[in-house]
């Protein structure tokens, strides 16, 4: 396993472990039933689209035959994310996440902590030209997939220490740049350089909302 696979995908492993120490808190326990951060969603259901968005990893290992090939252009984190928002899943994060939440705060702590074990253990020995299929089975390395859901991931802690009143954990910086790197692509990719050169250094000529890009 070359050095950048192995830093992705440690990467990711840090991310939910730290995830799962912040459901982990009182203050999360506490308030599973109120509002979070984000619209329509409880403290609750935030904690189960996390831990879902992060096993969405291992799902797509198990359901992608190790030796498949792509047909047809391979996925980028970029072009991943503009097919998953207009993918029908997406309509129904909400409701899907409340419903995962009922099972209520210890078990989805456990569920999270589980997800860092098999994580650490299946992302090690999986081949860095190891592919998977998302999104109808279009596919994507697994190494980018890992990169996707480090904003997943390192999003939604951000949101959950922000619903709870707590302070975001730290994490590994690389992962954060790598997490703002892909969100500066979907810009790009959606508005031109242009665009995104007047959103962060000419505002005044900016006439288009480029950020947030979700």
């Amino acid at each position: 396993m070359d050095n950048e696979t192995e830093r992705v995908r440690s990467l990711v492993v840090e991310a939910v472990q730290a995830a799962a120490a912040l459901m982990n808190t009182d203050e999360v326990r506490d308030q599973w039933d109120e509002p979070s951060a984000l619209d329509s969603m409880t403290v609750g259901a935030l904690c189960a689209h996390l831990v879902r968005a992060a096993g969405a990893t291992i799902a797509y290992l198990d359901r992608t035959d190790a030796q498949a090939t792509p047909d047809g252009e391979v996925l980028t984190p970029v072009t991943y994310f503009h097919a998953a928002v207009d993918a029908p899943i997406h309509d129904q994060i909400k409701t899907v996440s409340a419903n995962e939440a009922v099972i209520g705060h210890t078990q989805m702590v456990e569920k999270c902590e589980l997800l860092v074990d098999q994580l650490t253990q299946r992302l090690s020995t999986e081949p860095p030209n190891r592919l998977v299929g998302a999104l109808g089975g279009r596919m994507l390395s697994l190494d980018d997939f890992c990169r996707t859901r480090l904003i997943e991931v390192l999003l939604h802690l951000d949101d959950l220490a922000s619903s709870v009143g707590l302070s975001t954990p730290e994490t590994d910086p690389d992962g954060l740049a790598i997490v703002v790197d892909i969100i500066t692509g979907i810009a790009r990719h959606t508005h031109g350089d242009r665009a995104v050169l007047h959103a962060l250094a000419r505002t005044e000529r900016s006439n288009t909302q480029i950020f947030p890009v979700f």
